[in-house]
């Protein structure tokens, strides 16, 4: 699960703006195997209104330049994506977002067989929806992922997490070494200031919720019936004492960040290789 959480993460480092972003995934599974996933992107006010100019922009030119919040909802992409999900995912609605300023999607799919199912994080489509305005970082493409996968048989599911890559090449590391903090001073503490103002407010998680209920799993964050792979409250992770500093520290190496993470409050993340879940 730790390539649910950095990529999406990153991606929204690089718009460096001071504003709020929330990303929340939920599969829910039925008894019989169908089930619905939920993908909710909601923007807040301040980039709402840069995002909403930036189409309002290119017609005002005499350009092309779309909408990226229409985009968000766009029912053709929606139904793009659906095609990668897996065999029998289909689109069912797409919802606009718009309250108190903030404005984003709620995107719904709908799968007839879980077993059929490839879920791969929904980073791809927000930055496909929001084109130059959020760029994927280098080294994170989405051709690399492989998507998490599951078998569900005699009431019994099992989520199987993609594998890490292997080891970092060597530019990788030279890269990660550039990217090494440095001793700690004034312009340390501000720049985990303007860290802590630009994303004290950005939450992404991804749930699974079992509606028949759970009587038995290894997973390791369990709350009734809902299973949570990944979760991240940025604003909890940076008020942690030396959180800013791990961050840092790991540079483009996120399997070093989420280890690093991964006993800080605001953090819940899946590392098992395989989780398995009974369905009363």
């Amino acid at each position: 699960m730790k390539r649910i959480i950095m990529p999406i993460a990153a991606a929204l480092a690089a718009l460096v703006l001071p504003s709020c972003f929330q990303q929340n995934v939920t599969i829910t599974l039925n008894k019989d195997g169908s089930g619905t996933i939920v993908e909710e992107t909601v923007f807040g006010a301040q980039m709402s209104a840069m995002l909403g100019g930036l189409g309002g922009l290119g017609g005002a030119q005499g350009g092309d330049a779309k909408d990226p919040l229409k985009e968000l909802t766009s029912e053709d992409k929606a139904k793009e994506r659906a095609t990668k999900l897996g065999e029998g995912v289909t689109f069912e609605k797409s919802e606009a977002i718009d309250a108190d300023g903030k404005k984003g999607a709620r995107v719904t799919y709908r799968f007839a067989d879980i077993n059929k199912l490839k879920y791969s994080d929904a980073s791809e489509a927000m930055g496909k929806a929001l084109g130059d305005a959020a760029p994927q970082p280098e080294g994170d493409k989405a051709k690399d992922k492989k998507p998490t996968t599951f078998k569900y048989a005699d009431g019994v599911l099992t989520i199987t997490n993609p594998d890490e890559d292997g080891p970092a090449k060597e530019g990788d590391k030279e890269e990660n070494k550039e990217d090494a903090p440095e001793e700690a001073g004034p312009e340390a503490a501000q720049a985990e200031a303007m860290a802590k103002a630009m994303m004290a407010d950005m939450k992404i998680s991804l749930k699974m919720v079992f509606t028949a209920g759970i009587a038995e799993t290894n997973a390791t964050h369990v709350d009734g019936d809902t299973v949570t792979l990944a979760e991240m409250d940025m604003g909890k992770v940076l008020n942690t004492p030396g959180a800013f500093a791990k961050m840092k520290d790991a540079g483009n190496d996120s399997a070093k960040a989420m280890e690093a993470l991964k006993d800080v409050k605001g953090v819940k993340v899946e590392t098992k290789k395989e989780i398995t879940v009974r369905v009363k």
